[in-house]
């Protein structure tokens, strides 16, 4: 496995074992609005990867990996995806949240929601997910909501939160709830790559 480290910046319980996959059917039209929310002060950062149709791979995330504006996606053009950037807004609830909107995933064969916790894995400390009071909720046009609780007690940098699986049009959400190390996810997330240096 290659040592591969960030670049700098610039309810679905969790499954028991690895065969307990929970899939829920989830449908949208227009919109679709995944969102991060935390209690903890540590900066963690949302991001969705995706594995393209045609085989490519991509990505959207906080402009602050990579000094580019276009990493933080668009709703008028591939990927109609858009993040809505790296400075968390707070809630009522005392929650930070960050966004990512998506308006089209005809294009994608697998997307994949994400969590970093940014200066955990710069430094190379070990911290568990249970410890931010995170989750992720996603909320349709349509009125679908899901809510995956990023609780895990398993240390590592990475919480692979789900998975948007494109079935011709019907799309599959799936539980993953998995925490992984930095090499890990290079290996595993398909354009996770895009916010490492390796």
């Amino acid at each position: 496995m290659a040592e591969v480290t960030l670049k700098k910046k610039i309810t679905l319980r969790r499954k028991v074992n690895a065969q307990d996959e929970v899939k829920v059917a989830f449908s949208f039209s227009n919109r679709l609005k995944v969102k991060l929310l935390w209690s903890s002060e540590t900066d963690l950062d949302l991001c969705l990867f995706f594995k393209r149709k045609d085989g490519e791979v991509g990505g959207v995330f906080s402009d602050g990996y990579r000094g580019r504006k276009k990493d933080l996606g668009t709703l008028e053009d591939f990927p109609y995806m858009q993040h809505l950037g790296d400075d968390p807004e707070p809630t009522g609830g005392n929650e930070a949240v960050e966004q990512i909107n998506i308006a089209d995933l005809s294009q994608i064969e697998t997307a994949y929601v994400c969590i970093v916790n940014y200066n955990a894995a710069l430094e190379g400390e070990d911290v568990t997910y249970a410890e931010e009071g995170g989750r992720v909720e996603l909320v349709s046009d349509s009125g679908d909501y899901l809510e995956v609780l990023a609780d895990s007690k398993e240390t590592g940098h990475i919480y692979l939160v789900c998975s948007i699986v494109n079935k011709g049009g019907q799309y599959d959400l799936v539980n993953e709830s998995q925490v992984m190390d930095l090499g890990t996810a290079f290996d595993k997330i398909p354009g996770f790559a895009l916010i490492t240096n390796s």
